[in-house]
């Protein structure tokens, strides 16, 4: 019997610690649920306060998330990272929301203003922060979302599990993605001219 659950252990792809927890959520273990809220909440968190820029509804977003993966664990087999598995789940929601909000019709606080002062005390640079966030506000949601997730570290592939898009579309996304940011930021006297005709040069 010990040896059939190690093979069971043993069969989920990913480095020894992911194998490992994913192994204690499918057997159901509260410990388990836990640590993988605290181990990946913190990141979540800031990415989906970047999408909907509102830390109330990013909150309620994340509580949803993860009520969500773990009610659907048992029909996780690893294909993905729990990582990426669960920023898809996140950015899934957080669109469904904004598109909920949106049918709706609620009034939207202007970007860069009401929103991004829930969440500034939290921010370095807290101007700079906002005038960028405002930029990216004004960009395609899914440029948005490619942006904001490397920002927080997800590699290429990472981020075309999430989007469940080829890896080749997201670098495409990506180079045109940090052009056009540079751009704006240079339009809006963020960055020098020198600095943008620099990231011009390495895409």
């Amino acid at each position: 019997m010990t040896e059939k659950r190690d093979e069971t252990i043993l069969f989920f792809p990913g480095e020894l610690g992911e194998r490992a927890l994913r192994a204690r959520l499918v057997a159901g273990e509260d410990a388990a649920y836990r640590d993988c809220y605290q181990q990946y909440a913190p990141k979540l968190m800031r990415l989906l306060v970047g999408i909907l820029r509102d830390k109330a509804r990013a909150e309620e977003v994340l509580q949803d998330t993860f009520i969500s993966a773990f009610q659907s664990i048992a029909r996780f087999r690893g294909e993905a990272s729990i990582s990426s598995w669960l920023a898809r789940i996140a950015t899934n929601r957080a669109y469904n929301a904004i598109r909920d909000e949106s049918r709706k019709k609620r009034t939207a606080p202007p970007p860069g203003e009401e929103a991004v002062s829930r969440f500034e005390p939290q921010v370095e640079g807290r101007d700079l922060a906002r005038k960028v966030m405002a930029i990216l506000d004004r960009m395609d949601p899914w440029k948005k979302l490619a942006l904001l997730l490397q920002a927080e570290g997800y590699t290429v592939a990472e981020i075309a599990e999430i989007s469940e898009e080829p890896r080749g579309t997201i670098l495409a996304r990506l180079s045109r993605s940090r052009a056009e940011l540079s751009l704006r930021m240079a339009e809006a006297g963020l960055v020098t001219r020198e600095i943008l005709a620099s990231v011009e040069d390495q895409s």
